[in-house]
């Protein structure tokens, strides 16, 4: 029974890895531009198809159909911030709400119509590499999964706390004038944050596609569950994302194994009710890191 426990609590880490991945990028975009990005499951979902025929017509070994994703969706992220997302500066945020809403509505459209509805596999070739430890069971896409996550957000943490793009970065986040008047270019700071979030985006579609499926509409669902994530962790509070993402992570593995995987779903948004009930500044205060 205790292995079954820690079982689910393992699947749980790992899954809450890839939505941490996913979520740090919302949280980026809206500490630094103030926006919300409904489009970014988008991302995802567009960062696993080009990671899928990368490996599908390239031949490319599954690792570098990845960062051909990530360099791919690092200057979609630029396109769509110059192009949809700078006009939009500085107005009110249900702007960018309904503006990112249609522009994922055309993207998973459009996906649709390129790509078909018919999900598929990336061939990684991990899910022959099996580990068995204390009785847990681990396949190569899952440890491939909680080990580069951890890379990239100890990345991610050490870009933003070290380098003057990241020092940047947080300027802008705590006041916008200010840093322009710094001399700090802020549109360029803003390019920089759509090209990371795609980036992490396109890494989590990656994995997700070889231990599941890649599909047209896989970005709603987790796009959905990355702004709850976003909410409980606090807006910009990147420390706050990791905690909740595992959390939510933690919560979907375990309510799915000992209460029922039909309303897997269902549970980050109960406990987003019962937060704003019980703990409505949000699991760390809402403050921004």
């Amino acid at each position: 029974m205790m292995t079954v426990f820690f079982q689910q609590m393992l699947n749980g880490v790992i899954q809450g890895c890839i939505y941490a991945l996913i979520a740090l990028g919302l949280s980026l975009i809206f500490g630094i531009l103030e926006m919300a990005n409904f489009a970014h499951g988008e991302f995802y979902m567009l960062g696993a198809f080009m990671a899928l025929f990368s490996v599908q017509f390239l031949h490319v070994p599954f690792f570098v159909a990845m960062l051909i994703a990530m360099g791919g969706m690092t200057l979609f992220g630029i396109l769509i911030e110059r192009s949809v997302f700078r006009p939009i500066v500085g107005k009110p945020l249900i702007n960018s709400m309904l503006l990112s809403f249609g522009l994922s509505t055309a993207l998973a459209n459009a996906a649709l119509f390129f790509f078909g509805a018919d999900p598929q596999k990336i061939e990684s070739g991990l899910a022959r590499i099996r580990f068995r430890t204390f009785g847990l069971h681990i396949t190569g896409e899952r440890l491939a999964i909680l080990v580069l996550s951890i890379v990239l957000v100890l990345l991610l943490a050490w870009f933003i706390q070290y380098t003057r793009t990241g020092k940047s970065m947080r300027a802008i986040a705590q006041d916008r004038v200010a840093a322009q008047l710094a001399g700090i270019n802020v549109g360029r700071i803003y390019a920089i944050t759509f090209a990371v979030a795609g980036a992490l985006a396109a890494a989590a579609g990656t994995m997700v596609g070889a231990m599941f499926f890649v599909s047209p509409e896989m970005g709603l669902s987790v796009v959905l569950k990355s702004f709850v994530i976003v909410i409980l962790g606090g807006f910009g509070n990147i420390r706050g994302v990791i905690f909740a993402a595992i959390l939510i992570g933690l919560l979907e593995s375990l309510g799915g194994g000992y209460i029922s995987y039909a309303y897997k779903d269902a549970y980050p948004f109960l406990l987003l009710v019962v937060l704003f009930i019980l703990r409505p500044q949000g699991l760390t205060g809402g403050g921004r890191s």
